[in-house]
């Protein structure tokens, strides 16, 4: 019996709730070429491990499933790179191949390279975190969602990122998600701002509206 991946348990628990992908692109604001690719497991084609893991907490929270096992599957099958990438274990461990020769001018010339490849990938992961504001994602409320005076906020950031929900500071979990409530004293139209800033002063912003309903 062929295993299930993570993208088959999850087209799957959308079927069976007689959901298209078009339905859940509206309910959760997820862009539809984004379910696909996740419902396809084309990891390439999605943005960072931390956003992918977002989607999967929707597909949870929307279709009844317990996220814990669908996340042990996840690390099953992939590993997130220094990027902050799922990528296939299968590509990260390939099986060694029988017997390559290497000659004395290819194994200096393959150090070299290595060597080169070290040092511009460091050089490039630190430009890289340097360069970008905290990624940030918000899982529950859903945009309009009628909730009421009191709403929990449920989402992700980076582990290191200062967090706050319209202005009030927010604690992080070990691994960046968060979880708190919020009072929205007047019925109606709401936003809710939520940030997440770094050290270096950078940061990233994300508003969701709701529909407050006592």
């Amino acid at each position: 019996m062929q295993t299930q991946t993570i993208g088959d348990l999850l087209r799957s628990a959308r079927e069976k709730k007689h959901f298209t992908l078009e339905d859940l692109a509206k309910e959760t604001h997820i862009k539809l070429e984004y379910l696909l690719a996740l419902e396809e497991n084309d990891f390439d084609a999605l943005p960072a491990a931390t956003f992918v893991k977002a989607y999967i907490r929707n597909y949870a929270r929307l279709f009844e499933l317990d996220e814990k096992p669908l996340f042990a599957i996840l690390r099953r099958d992939f590993e997130e790179s220094v990027r902050g990438q799922l990528i296939p274990r299968e590509f990260l461990y390939p099986q060694l191949k029988k017997k390559t020769l290497w000659s004395p001018v290819r194994l200096v010339l393959f150090s070299v390279i290595t060597v080169f490849l070290v040092f511009f990938s460091y050089a490039a992961w630190q430009w890289y975190q340097l360069s970008r504001p905290p990624a940030l994602m918000l899982s529950a409320p859903l945009e309009n969602e009628e909730v009421s005076s009191r709403v929990i906020l449920k989402g992700d950031t980076e582990v290191e990122a200062i967090l706050t929900v319209n202005s009030l500071p927010v604690a992080l979990r070990e691994d960046g998600s968060f979880e708190t409530e919020l009072y929205l004293p007047q019925e109606g139209v709401n936003t809710i701002t939520i940030k997440a800033s770094d050290k270096n002063g950078k940061s990233s912003v994300l508003q969701r509206s709701v529909r407050v309903k006592f």
